[in-house]
Protein backbone atom coordinates (compact mmCIF):
# COMPACT_ATOMS: atom_id res chain seq x y z
CA UNK A 1 0.00 0.00 0.00
CA UNK A 2 2.82 2.51 0.67
CA UNK A 3 3.98 1.99 -2.92
CA UNK A 4 0.50 2.90 -4.26
CA UNK A 5 0.24 5.99 -2.04
CA UNK A 6 3.70 7.10 -3.14
CA UNK A 7 2.85 6.67 -6.83
CA UNK A 8 -0.38 8.68 -6.48
CA UNK A 9 1.34 11.44 -4.48
CA UNK A 10 4.32 11.67 -6.83
CA UNK A 11 2.17 11.69 -9.94
CA UNK A 12 -0.13 14.38 -8.55
CA UNK A 13 2.81 16.67 -7.74
CA UNK A 14 4.34 15.99 -11.16
CA UNK A 15 0.96 16.62 -12.82
CA UNK A 16 0.62 20.01 -11.13
CA UNK A 17 4.17 21.00 -12.13
CA UNK A 18 3.54 19.95 -15.75
CA UNK A 19 0.27 21.89 -15.84
CA UNK A 20 2.00 25.07 -14.67
CA UNK A 21 4.58 24.75 -17.43
CA UNK A 22 2.11 23.78 -20.14
CA UNK A 23 -0.32 26.49 -19.09
CA UNK A 24 2.27 29.17 -19.73
CA UNK A 25 3.30 27.62 -23.04
CA UNK A 26 -0.29 27.28 -24.25
CA UNK A 27 -1.02 30.88 -23.23
CA UNK A 28 1.78 32.16 -25.47
CA UNK A 29 1.58 29.54 -28.25
CA UNK A 30 -1.92 27.96 -28.38
CA UNK A 31 -1.04 25.86 -31.47
CA UNK A 32 1.35 23.83 -29.26
CA UNK A 33 -1.72 22.19 -27.72
CA UNK A 34 -2.31 20.30 -31.01
CA UNK A 35 1.41 19.62 -31.48
CA UNK A 36 1.66 18.02 -28.02
CA UNK A 37 -1.45 15.96 -28.71
CA UNK A 38 0.22 14.43 -31.78
CA UNK A 39 3.46 13.87 -29.87
CA UNK A 40 1.49 12.08 -27.14
CA UNK A 41 -0.29 9.92 -29.73
CA UNK A 42 3.06 9.03 -31.31
CA UNK A 43 4.45 8.02 -27.93
CA UNK A 44 1.44 5.77 -27.31
CA UNK A 45 2.11 4.00 -30.63
CA UNK A 46 5.80 3.65 -29.69
CA UNK A 47 4.99 2.25 -26.21
CA UNK A 48 2.44 -0.16 -27.71
CA UNK A 49 5.10 -1.58 -30.00
CA UNK A 50 7.67 -1.79 -27.17
CA UNK A 51 5.19 -3.61 -24.91
CA UNK A 52 4.02 -5.99 -27.63
CA UNK A 53 7.62 -6.88 -28.53
CA UNK A 54 8.95 -7.09 -24.97
CA UNK A 55 11.17 -10.01 -24.02
CA UNK A 56 11.00 -12.05 -20.87
CA UNK A 57 13.20 -10.67 -18.10
CA UNK A 58 16.30 -12.77 -17.53
CA UNK A 59 16.67 -11.83 -13.86
CA UNK A 60 14.24 -13.82 -11.72
CA UNK A 61 15.19 -12.45 -8.30
CA UNK A 62 12.36 -11.33 -6.04
CA UNK A 63 11.86 -7.57 -5.85
CA UNK A 64 10.33 -5.66 -2.95
CA UNK A 65 7.83 -2.81 -3.53
CA UNK A 66 9.04 0.74 -2.94
CA UNK A 67 8.01 2.81 0.07
CA UNK A 68 6.00 6.05 -0.14
CA UNK A 69 8.98 8.39 -0.57
CA UNK A 70 10.81 6.16 -3.06
CA UNK A 71 7.69 5.60 -5.19
CA UNK A 72 6.80 9.32 -5.13
CA UNK A 73 10.36 10.37 -6.02
CA UNK A 74 10.62 7.77 -8.77
CA UNK A 75 7.79 9.48 -10.67
CA UNK A 76 10.11 12.42 -11.41
CA UNK A 77 12.31 10.16 -13.58
CA UNK A 78 9.68 7.65 -14.73
CA UNK A 79 9.16 8.19 -18.48
CA UNK A 80 5.73 6.50 -18.37
CA UNK A 81 4.57 8.97 -15.71
CA UNK A 82 5.82 11.91 -17.74
CA UNK A 83 4.24 10.57 -20.93
CA UNK A 84 0.86 9.79 -19.39
CA UNK A 85 0.70 13.12 -17.55
CA UNK A 86 1.86 15.12 -20.57
CA UNK A 87 -0.77 13.29 -22.62
CA UNK A 88 -3.53 13.94 -20.07
CA UNK A 89 -2.45 17.55 -19.64
CA UNK A 90 -2.33 18.16 -23.39
CA UNK A 91 -5.45 16.29 -24.39
CA UNK A 92 -7.85 16.93 -21.51
CA UNK A 93 -7.27 20.64 -20.92
CA UNK A 94 -8.77 23.59 -22.74
CA UNK A 95 -6.92 26.70 -23.83
CA UNK A 96 -7.59 30.25 -22.70
CA UNK A 97 -9.64 31.15 -19.63
CA UNK A 98 -10.86 27.57 -19.21
CA UNK A 99 -7.33 26.16 -18.83
CA UNK A 100 -7.12 26.04 -15.03
CA UNK A 101 -10.67 24.81 -14.45
CA UNK A 102 -10.08 22.03 -16.99
CA UNK A 103 -6.62 21.37 -15.49
CA UNK A 104 -8.04 20.91 -11.97
CA UNK A 105 -10.73 18.62 -13.35
CA UNK A 106 -7.99 16.72 -15.19
CA UNK A 107 -6.02 16.20 -11.94
CA UNK A 108 -9.10 14.95 -10.10
CA UNK A 109 -10.28 12.67 -12.92
CA UNK A 110 -6.79 11.30 -13.56
CA UNK A 111 -6.46 10.26 -9.91
CA UNK A 112 -9.99 8.88 -9.73
CA UNK A 113 -9.54 6.92 -12.96
CA UNK A 114 -6.07 5.56 -12.27
CA UNK A 115 -6.41 4.51 -8.63
CA UNK A 116 -8.65 1.50 -9.37
CA UNK A 117 -6.33 0.64 -12.26
CA UNK A 118 -3.36 0.61 -9.89
CA UNK A 119 -5.06 -1.96 -7.66
CA UNK A 120 -6.17 -3.91 -10.73
CA UNK A 121 -2.54 -4.12 -11.95
CA UNK A 122 -1.38 -5.28 -8.51
CA UNK A 123 -4.01 -8.01 -8.54
CA UNK A 124 -3.33 -9.04 -12.14
CA UNK A 125 0.41 -9.03 -11.44
CA UNK A 126 -0.03 -11.41 -8.53
CA UNK A 127 -2.36 -13.67 -10.52
CA UNK A 128 -0.26 -13.96 -13.68
CA UNK A 129 3.28 -13.63 -12.34
CA UNK A 130 3.94 -17.38 -12.42
CA UNK A 131 2.36 -17.77 -15.87
CA UNK A 132 4.49 -14.91 -17.24
CA UNK A 133 7.52 -17.16 -16.74
CA UNK A 134 6.16 -19.33 -19.58
CA UNK A 135 7.47 -17.92 -22.90
CA UNK A 136 4.26 -18.57 -24.87
CA UNK A 137 2.01 -16.95 -22.26
CA UNK A 138 4.42 -14.03 -21.88
CA UNK A 139 4.27 -13.42 -25.63
CA UNK A 140 0.44 -13.52 -25.78
CA UNK A 141 0.18 -11.29 -22.71
CA UNK A 142 2.65 -8.71 -24.09
CA UNK A 143 0.94 -8.53 -27.47
CA UNK A 144 -2.48 -8.21 -25.80
CA UNK A 145 -1.28 -5.38 -23.55
CA UNK A 146 0.32 -3.58 -26.51
CA UNK A 147 -2.90 -3.83 -28.51
CA UNK A 148 -5.00 -2.63 -25.58
CA UNK A 149 -2.78 0.42 -25.21
CA UNK A 150 -3.07 1.09 -28.93
CA UNK A 151 -6.85 0.84 -28.62
CA UNK A 152 -6.81 3.95 -26.37
CA UNK A 153 -5.41 6.07 -29.21
CA UNK A 154 -8.75 7.21 -30.73
CA UNK A 155 -9.78 8.76 -27.38
CA UNK A 156 -7.04 11.38 -27.78
CA UNK A 157 -8.62 12.76 -30.95
CA UNK A 158 -12.26 12.79 -29.79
Amino acid sequence: MPHVIGIRFGMTILHIMILFGLGEMFKHWPYLHKVFTFIAASYIVYMSIKIACSKMPSDKKSLQPMGILQAASFQAINPKSWASLMTASSVFTLTGELYWSSALLCIMMFNIATLPGTFMWITIGKLVSKRLQEPKFHRYFSVSMGLLLLATLPMIFI
